[in-house]
């Protein structure tokens, strides 16, 4: 009988651990102001990404994922809390800057299902909620950018884990490597560390590239001629009406009027921060193959908002055209299938319950997003028929699955309106909302944006004056 149960008994421990190792390792690439068109495998013909096209190969491409907005100038610390949380804009508290504890985030779910979790890079949040999400990190970047007067992407300003979460100033400590460099070496370091672990992992890899400044390395800084680089197909030299954001920081890295020379040089260091984050990528890949955990590892490649580098004239992502909200977006890994392309409307908040059902475990109730799963395994499903879009309380747009777009504008009690066909019109160069022809289509789309706006719980009203916005002291 005692012989018995000590088989029963191994037998469940082997069990255990046999379930534990087949649990897949989620793996997330994260890169910063990277345009969803500014990959090679997803159309554009200029900029060399050997691994990301790898990526897309292998797995499956959202070429409709969208970032969520933003409530101020950094648009990334919305999409940060958003792929935490799986919550969406209107629902993120104050400006996002602070993820409370009641907004649970991904990692902490992953937690509780016996994962390890890391991360590396950019955290441009609060520190309370990195230290609740993560066990371990290194090479740790708290804010929202590497300003050159505090070394630039060249000698970053970082810092190692630490457990209480204090992270005080005098432990900060400036990089020797380009800052992507440092990042893909500490997710290096724990893959090597965790190769052949028994218990899964989450890691988390923010890069800042290529966020400017647009300063990137050797060879790469020579990698693209600015005479051979095409002007974007919806250039301009200036935007043609204060959109609200056009004074603000990155506007001002050209300047106005923004010519054919300056914007191809910009894209020239913009693509050669491309390529060498694209590198960086790659590394960690071979890593995961070279330990033996590439084939049961989820990766998430993704970029936390657009850029305009030159289009509408533009610099910068303050804006809700289509190349500031829309992102790269790709899964790869077991069950995912490969070389597959789906059109459906989606969010970076989707990630957070895509990885819980993928998982097979249950998402908490404070993460709202969809399951990216009934796309991935159905290209044609549409997981919304419309998908909204806001920044600050002066630009409010709507997309429908059908490919029409509004965008209305409120600065200073100044009004503007955009309707665009992006069947006909992918690049936003028509505006048809004045046009006879398609009054009645302006107002189905502002109906439709008034019930989105409804539906994502937004605090202004276009049937008020002036959206119902509260007089600023002073007038």
């Amino acid at each position: 009988m005692k012989s018995v149960l000590s088989y029963i008994f191994f037998w469940s421990i082997a069990c255990c651990m046999l379930a534990q190792t087949s649990k897949p390792n989620i793996l997330v690439l994260f890169t910063d102001d990277h345009t969803y068109s500014a990959v090679g495998a997803l159309g554009n013909k200029v900029v060399k990404t050997p691994n990301m096209d790898e990526l897309v190969k292998n797995g499956t491409t959202f070429t409709r994922a969208s970032c969520l907005g933003g409530k101020h100038g950094a648009l990334c610390v919305v999409s940060r809390a958003g792929i935490m949380t799986g919550r969406y804009l209107n629902s993120l508290q104050g400006g996002a800057d602070v993820i409370p504890p009641d907004q649970i985030m991904l990692p902490e779910q992953l937690k509780k299902q016996g994962y390890k979790t890391f991360a590396t890079g950019k955290w441009h949040n609060d520190k309370a909620s990195y230290t609740r999400a993560f066990d371990e990190a290194d090479n740790i970047f708290l804010g929202g950018m590497h300003f050159p007067k505090e070394g630039g992407h060249e000698h970053a300003n970082l810092y190692h884990f630490d457990p209480t979460g204090k992270y005080p100033q005098e432990t900060q400590w400036s990089a020797e490597q380009f800052s992507s460099n440092m990042y893909a070496d500490a997710a290096i370091a724990y893959l090597n560390q965790n190769k052949g672990g028994q218990q899964p992992f989450f890691a988390y890899v923010a890069f800042t590239s290529p966020h400017d400044p647009r300063t990137p390395p050797a060879p790469y800084d020579k990698m693209y001629d600015p005479n051979d680089i095409p002007l974007p197909k919806n250039y301009l030299p200036q935007h043609p009406f204060d959109n609200g954001e056009i004074r603000v920081r990155d506007e001002q890295l050209l300047p106005l009027p923004r010519t054919p020379e300056m914007v191809k040089k910009d894209l020239a260091a913009y693509y050669g921060m491309i390529s060498e984050v694209d590198a960086q990528i790659g590394r960690i890949i071979q890593t995961l193959k070279a330990n033996g955990q590439y084939d049961n590892t989820l990766i998430i490649f993704a970029g936390d908002n657009g850029l305009a580098v030159g289009s509408h004239g533009l610099v910068g992502k303050q804006s809700l055209y289509e190349h500031s909200m829309r992102i790269p977006l790709v899964m790869v890994g077991p069950n995912i299938p490969k070389n597959k392309k789906t059109d459906a409307l989606c969010y970076l908040s989707d990630i957070f319950p895509t990885v819980c059902s993928y998982l097979n475990i249950e998402k908490p109730a404070s993460s709202e997003g969809k399951n990216l799963l009934e796309a991935i395994h159905n290209p044609t499903t549409a997981l919304r028929k419309t998908i909204y879009y806001k920044y600050r309380d002066i630009q409010l747009a709507v997309r429908t699955d059908d490919n029409w777009k509004l965008i209305k504008y409120n600065v200073n009690g100044v009004e503007h309106r955009q309707l665009f066909n992006l069947n006909k019109d992918p690049f936003e160069t028509k505006n048809l909302a004045d046009a006879k022809k398609y009054q009645s289509k302006l107002a189905e789309m502002t109906e439709v944006l008034k019930t989105e706006m409804t539906f994502y719980h937004d605090n202004l009203d276009l049937n008020k004056p002036n959206w119902g916005k509260a007089e600023k002291k002073g007038k």
